[in-house]
């Protein structure tokens, strides 16, 4: 591995970097609120679908978070009705009543601050205005802090069937950084609780690579994960975002972080390894593990293979048959028409997310000319010991998993740049 640490000049940790590059050959188009509406009165297609509702509200913010959220102020009444009140209008037209939804994930922010007569009356609207499918798969991402028995009957009584703990450590030390509640032994505590009250999956979020930490912090937050027997852990090394109070903290030097790509690689390749020891966890996207037969996300199945993403609640965002959508405040959406240059290759980073990439869905989305530019950067990927191609698949090793947001980006400006600059 020591000669791949070379390959990039910096780890890109999230895929979000690969729209920026194919804004660099072609713009989204723009799209107005009318249009949206209208499209919402056409039968829609048969694509996967997905809700996501965001809570703009925490009752303690993270060190590390930057994300679109402001800490409890005062009742979220009203907020609590704006959401049934968005789920209630969009549910009168043709797009909710001839869809069947696969997904609905609420995010944040964190979504159990709510009290549970405001979950109640959320959810109720939920359940008077979206059909669900069979295997459908319904989640809130939470703290352990905020999450009673009480909200949990609630949540459970609406069909929640999975949960994405922030815990991001187990280390006693970890979580200080982070501004976690709780030590270890009452997270582990509490989590074991959840887990036999709850009738559903448990999942939580890792967070490697703090200030000093050390193989053995990460190996075991691998272990308590696997003893746990939770459905699944993402894993991410920490990012330092504009705005946060991990940033502020850096500029007035309070807290000292290096750039160290061995290290971050060490951490991940410590945890990757204990996880999959037993053989009874696999590597289920590029930042998740999962327990065999546990967790699917379908989430990021849907949104990382062109399905639709219904986005309500301010701060949310989304794609609906082809109309991205943010909504900047209640009164205020942005809109953009996605080119087929951003769809095709919005699909590909999304398939490009997951371990294993078959070739068949790669030749349903390039052209003859644009998959023989893939399979050449495949190729040089292989040599270098990051993919194993398969009569089927194209398939990450643990090396090619850790750099995998880099090759996807890698490959789509390759492509990109064979295509436009002919």
């Amino acid at each position: 591995m020591t000669e791949n640490l070379k390959l990039f000049e910096k780890r890109f940790k999230s895929h979000h970097d690969s729209n920026g590059l194919i804004n660099k050959y072609v713009q989204s188009e723009k799209a107005t609120g009318e249009s949206f509406e209208s499209m919402l009165e056409i039968r829609p297609d048969d694509r996967k679908k997905a809700i996501y509702v965001h809570t703009p509200y925490c009752d303690k913010i993270c060190s590390f978070c930057n994300l679109n959220r402001k800490q409890i102020d005062g009742s979220l009444d009203s907020y609590a009705e704006y959401i049934a009140s968005e789920f209630n209008k969009y549910g009168k037209t043709t797009y909710f009543k001839e869809s069947t939804f696969d997904v609905i994930f609420f995010g944040g922010g964190t979504p159990t601050v709510y009290k549970p007569k405001q979950l109640e009356i959320i959810l109720q609207s939920i359940r008077d205005n979206v059909r669900l499918s069979d295997d459908y798969e319904f989640t809130f991402e939470t703290t352990l802090h905020n999450l009673t028995e009480e909200k949990l009957e609630v949540m459970m009584k609406y069909g929640v069937n999975r949960l994405s703990v922030g815990i991001q450590t187990f280390s006693d030390r970890g979580r200080v950084f982070y501004n976690r509640t709780y030590g270890k032994e009452e997270v582990k505590s509490r989590l074991k609780k959840l887990k036999d009250f709850f009738k559903g999956d448990v999942c939580v979020d890792i967070i490697y690579n703090f200030p000093d930490q050390t193989f053995e912090e990460v190996i075991e937050d691998a272990r308590i994960v696997k003893e746990l027997e939770l459905s699944s852990a993402s894993f991410y090394s920490l990012m330092v975002h504009d705005g946060s109070k991990l940033s502020k903290d850096i500029e007035a030097e309070r807290v000292k972080m290096e750039e160290d790509m061995k290290k971050d690689y060490l951490l991940y390749s410590h945890f990757v390894a204990e996880m999959l020891r037993e053989d009874k966890y696999h590597i289920l996207e590029l930042t998740k593990i999962a327990k065999k037969g546990g967790d699917n996300y379908q989430y990021i199945k849907v949104r990382n293979t062109g399905g639709d993403t219904f986005p309500i609640g301010v701060g949310a965002g989304g794609s609906v048959q082809g109309i991205g959508v943010y909504r900047m405040s209640k009164e205020m959406s942005f809109y953009s028409k996605q080119t087929d240059v951003h769809s095709k290759f919005g699909k590909l980073s999304g398939i490009m997310q997951f371990p294993i990439i078959a070739k068949k869905d790669i030749k349903e989305i390039l052209s003859d000319e644009e998959y023989g530019f893939f399979c050449e950067k495949m190729k040089e990927y292989e040599d270098k010991k990051l993919v194993l191609e398969t009569e089927e698949s194209f398939n990450f090793t643990n090396d090619g998993v850790f750099w995998g947001n880099n090759l996807s980006i890698d490959t789509i400006g390759f492509i990109l740049e064979k295509i436009f600059n002919k």
